[in-house]
């Protein structure tokens, strides 16, 4: 057998050296994409929510959230992880996130944002007193 015909046995599928070759490109492309649509989208969706704010017509941040809903069907079309399906079956998963996201963590930064500044308000005020 030559090293290209060689198959990899998936857990629903052979998956050849060729289809592995074509799905390292095909995904390397999809991060290019990927990332000059995040570059462009970083500008235009802080564009649009400085027009939501200073316009102030319609409903609060019409266009930001029609550029988030523009990113979420662009992410859906370009389907960055697609190749995944034809994983083997003993692919390893080096992901130890576990069940948490990003909006996760964002939330406890959040929560811990607001602590601070409910404190700080009350040691200001206690100053305040204390210098009365």
């Amino acid at each position: 057998m030559t090293r290209d015909t060689r198959v990899i046995e998936s857990g629903t599928q052979a998956v050849s050296w060729g289809v592995v070759m074509r799905d390292v490109l095909e995904f390397q492309f999809k991060l290019v994409v990927d990332g000059f649509k995040d570059l462009a989208l970083a500008q235009v969706a802080l564009g649009a929510a400085v027009v939501d704010f200073i316009r102030r017509d319609g409903s609060p941040g019409r266009r930001f959230y029609g550029i988030v809903r523009l990113s979420d069907r662009f992410d859906r079309w370009i389907d960055l992880h697609a190749a995944e399906e034809r994983a083997p079956g003993d692919t390893p998963d080096f992901a130890a996130l576990g069940k948490r996201s990003v909006d996760d963590v964002l939330g406890g930064v959040e929560s811990s944002a607001r602590r601070v500044a409910r404190t700080s308000t009350r040691l200001s005020r206690r100053a305040e007193l204390e210098r009365a």
